[in-house]
């Protein structure tokens, strides 16, 4: 028997289905890091967005110890089981990307019901 997994990427933003092998980007913003997955379009339009700022800017280490501390402050959504959510998103008939993050609306909604 022949198995064939197909892993789909799906914008943070706008929830389309992205084509691209790497749709994440990752921004610093008042020391916090940050990273969306975008389609291609939604990159470029960040990419502009941004150019300004980042022709004027001077480029900056990477702050030691950001990014553990974020994930410390997180931790009522990372104490979700993300598949549990999919799971049951999905018996519910919701929209549910099969990776990546889940959607704050569908953890509280799952919270709720359970």
């Amino acid at each position: 028997m022949a198995k064939k997994t197909v892993e789909k990427f799906y914008s943070d933003l706008s929830g389309d289905e992205i084509d691209t092998p790497s749709p994440t980007v990752a921004f610093t913003f008042d020391g916090v890091g940050y990273e969306v997955d975008l389609t291609e379009a939604e990159r470029q339009a960040f990419a502009d967005a941004v150019a300004p700022y980042v022709a004027v800017g001077r480029r900056a280490g990477r702050a030691s110890g950001r990014s553990s501390s974020r994930r410390s402050s997180s931790s009522s959504a990372s104490s979700v089981d993300a598949k549990a959510v999919r799971e049951w998103a999905q018996e519910q008939g919701l929209d549910v990307p099969a990776r990546g993050r889940v959607p704050s609306s569908l953890i509280e909604a799952y919270q709720s019901a359970h």
